[in-house]
C-alpha cells in the first residue's frame, strides 16, 4: 500500500507547488504599464533632426531637463532605469555644479529641479520621478532621491508621501557641499578621488564642460574664491594625504590668479585648463588629455586619467547655449550615460565661435570603405540656438566629400 500512495503524494506536492508558485509570480508581478502609442510624427516639434544632430528640447526648462532624463532611462525594463533621481535648486548654478559628481555611479542618476528657493516640487519634476520610478541605491540602503542643497524639508515629506526612499544632503552654500559630498563618496567607494577639479566662486561657469566629465567620471569637484582657497577645499585636498591630488583649474588668470594656483599647488600638482571664456575652455577639454600612474599603494593603485581627449572623428558632443545654465549644467546625465557626449558651447545669440568651428574640423570623419566608416553625432540642447547653427554644426559633423581629382 505505501508503494501505491507514493506516487500520488508526489503529485500532490508538485501540484501544490504549482499553485504556490504561480501565486507567489501574481502577487509579486507589477502593475501593467499604460499602452505605449508611437508614430513615425510622434514628438517631432520637440525633436527635430538633420543627418548628424538631434535636438532635445521641452516647452520650458524644466520640461527640457525631463528630455535629457527620458532620452537616456527609457525604463521599459529594470537595466534603463536609473539608481536614483537627483533634486536640485534651479537658482543655484555653483552647488548644481558640484552635484553632477553625484550622477556617476554607484548612484546612477539624472538631476531635476525644485523651484521658488528650494520650496515647490513642480508638476515636470513630480512626474518624471513617477515614470522613472528609480531602483533604489544598494550601497546606500537603497535610497531613491537624492535632495541636495538648501532644499525645504518639505519636499522631502512630499517625495516620501510618493512612497521614495529618500537622503538630503545639506549645505548652506556650494563650498560646504562639495566637501560634504568628497566624504559621502569617499565612504561609498572606500576613496577619495585623486583628480579634483576647481572651479571660481565668482566666475562658475567656466567649469560647466567639466561638470559633464565629473558627471562622466564621478571625480571630485571643489571651489576657490577671490581671496583664496577656502577652508573646505583645504580640508578636502588634505585627506587625500599621503596621495597626491591632481588639481585642473577651469578659470583663467583673469579670474584666478597666480597666487591662489601657488596656494593650491601646496596640497598637490596643479593644471590651469587653457581658455579665455567658457566656450573656448570646453572646446580645450574637449581636447586635454592627462593621464599616468596614480600615487596610491601599489597593491590599490589605479590610473590616472583626467580629459576627454579626443582629437579624431567618430565621437558624440553636446552644444548648448550657456545664456539659460539651467538647461546646459543637467546635460551631465547624457556625458554620463548613452553617447557619453562632451560638452560644447555656442555664442551667447546662438553662433558657433571660432574655437568651436576649428575644433570641430579637426574630428571632422573623412569617407573610407562604407564597412569602416566612422560617425559623428551631436545633441542640439535648449531653445537658444537657431537653425542655422544646427545646420552648420551637421555639415561640421558629417563625413566629408572625397576630394575630386
Amino acid at each position: 500500500m505505501p508503494w501505491v500512495m507514493r506516487p500520488v503524494m508526489v503529485l500532490v506536492l508538485v501540484a501544490v507547488l504549482t499553485l504556490l508558485g504561480v501565486l507567489w509570480f501574481t502577487l509579486t508581478w507589477g502593475p501593467a504599464a499604460e499602452p505605449v502609442t508611437m508614430s513615425a510624427n510622434q514628438g517631432e516639434n520637440l525633436l527635430p533632426m538633420t543627418g548628424t544632430t538631434a535636438r532635445l528640447r521641452g516647452e520650458n526648462y524644466l520640461r527640457t531637463v525631463v528630455s535629457y532624463a527620458q532620452t537616456i532611462y527609457a525604463v521599459d525594463q529594470d537595466q534603463d532605469r536609473p539608481g536614483a533621481v537627483i533634486l536640485i535648486r534651479d537658482d543655484d548654478l555653483a552647488t548644481a555644479l558640484t552635484t553632477t559628481r553625484l550622477q556617476h555611479f554607484p548612484v546612477n542618476a539624472p538631476l531635476l529641479y525644485v523651484t521658488d528657493n528650494g520650496s515647490t516640487l513642480p508638476e515636470a519634476t513630480r512626474d518624471e520621478l513617477r515614470r522613472l520610478d528609480p531602483e533604489g541605491v544598494m550601497m546606500d540602503n537603497n535610497v531613491q532621491v537624492y535632495l541636495v542643497g538648501d532644499i525645504s524639508p518639505a519636499i522631502a515629506r512630499e517625495v516620501q508621501a510618493m512612497r521614495f526612499r529618500t537622503r538630503q544632503i545639506f549645505a548652506q552654500n556650494a563650498i560646504q557641499l562639495s566637501r560634504q559630498l568628497d566624504e559621502y563618496l569617499a565612504v561609498l567607494e572606500a576613496n577619495h578621488s585623486e583628480v579634483v577639479l576647481i572651479a571660481a566662486t565668482d566666475a562658475p561657469e567656466y567649469a560647466l564642460s567639466g561638470a559633464n566629465w565629473n558627471a562622466h567620471m564621478g571625480q571630485a569637484f571643489a571651489f576657490v574664491a577671490p581671496e583664496g582657497v577656502p577652508r573646505e577645499t583645504r580640508q578636502m585636498l588634505e585627506r587625500r594625504w599621503p596621495n597626491y591630488p591632481y588639481i585642473y583649474v577651469f578659470a583663467p588668470q583673469t579670474i584666478v590668479n597666480d597666487e591662489v594656483m601657488a596656494e593650491l599647488a601646496q596640497y598637490g600638482h596643479v593644471q590651469r585648463i587653457p581658455g579665455d571664456s567658457p566656450q573656448e575652455m570646453a572646446v580645450r577639454w574637449a581636447g586635454y588629455k592627462d593621464f599616468g600612474r596614480g600615487t596610491a599603494w601599489w597593491f590599490g593603485e589605479s590610473d590616472r586619467q583626467a580629459g576627454w581627449g579626443l582629437a579624431e572623428p567618430g565621437h558624440n558632443i553636446i552644444l548648448a547655449n550657456p545664456v539659460d545654465w539651467r538647461t546646459v549644467v543637467t546635460t551631465g546625465v547624457l556625458s554620463h550615460m548613452g553617447k557619453h557626449a562632451f560638452l560644447v558651447l555656442t555664442n551667447e545669440d546662438g553662433s558657433l565661435p571660432d574655437p568651436v568651428v576649428s575644433y570641430l574640423n579637426i574630428i571632422k570623419p573623412t569617407r573610407t570603405h562604407p564597412s569602416q566608416q566612422v560617425f559623428n553625432f551631436g545633441w542640439i540642447v535648449g531653445d537658444g540656438i537657431p537653425d542655422a547653427t544646427v545646420q552648420q554644426v551637421s555639415d561640421l559633423l558629417s563625413v566629408a566629400h572625397p576630394i575630386s581629382q
